[in-house]
């Protein structure tokens, strides 16, 4: 098991949902209020859910 940087990953979601919702897909606000309150197991299921590769917020 890797270890992963959940602030980066949380912003790097953020910024993805939140681009989604400005680009004519609203229903991504919701996921958005999501990911703000979401623990760091939660965080890494939703990247998978969405097809983002992990490795990208490996530490170290």
């Amino acid at each position: 098991m890797a270890l992963i940087d959940i602030d980066a990953l949380r912003a790097y979601l953020l910024d993805y949902c939140g681009t989604a919702v400005f680009s004519g897909f609203p229903a991504a606000l919701l996921d958005v209020a999501d990911i703000e309150r979401m623990s760091g197991e939660e965080l890494c299921r939703k990247a998978e859910e969405l097809g983002i590769d992990l490795r990208r917020f490996v530490v170290g």
